[in-house]
């Protein structure tokens, strides 16, 4: 956390503490209780729970499916239904963590990419480097 907004006693904004820029990032909820993609008798949601809370001590998630739809690399529409994850932090070294713990979880999912939000700016998290996926697709259009 934070200082206070205002140091002022008498302010409201002395009760604010700023956590930051919010990144929220959407996981498949059919694979989130599935042991078949996690060791032991953790799961995707475990670790995620277990993640989030050891590093940021708190945050936000909705069960409730969202539903995203997408065009793979092979030009064929996709669909899933996603659970919603949310988190706030000011630090970019706080993003890039969260990153490589994206990168490690779409290789257990067997996921192509999770998609992530921080601020305003979206971003697709791909299992493997963007050249790799590059060189993938363009061998696959031959």
């Amino acid at each position: 956390m934070t200082e206070p907004a205002d140091d002022s006693a008498n302010s409201p904004l002395s009760h604010l503490y700023e956590l930051g820029k919010v990144t929220v990032f959407y996981l498949p909820s059919h694979k989130l209780d599935d042991p078949r993609y996690y060791e032991g008798t953790q799961t995707a949601r475990t670790a995620t729970h277990d993640f989030m809370m050891d590093r940021y001590r708190a945050y936000t998630h909705s069960p409730t499916p969202v539903k995203g739809y997408w065009v793979d690399f092979n030009g064929q529409l996709v669909h899933d239904v996603m659970e919603r994850f949310e988190v706030s932090f000011g630090s970019e070294a706080e993003f890039e963590r969260l990153i490589i713990f994206l990168i490690e979880l779409c290789g257990r999912l067997s996921e192509d990419a999770v998609y992530v939000t921080r601020g305003e700016r979206s971003f697709l998290v791909h299992g493997q480097p963007r050249q790799e996926i590059a060189s993938d697709s363009d061998h696959d259009n031959r």
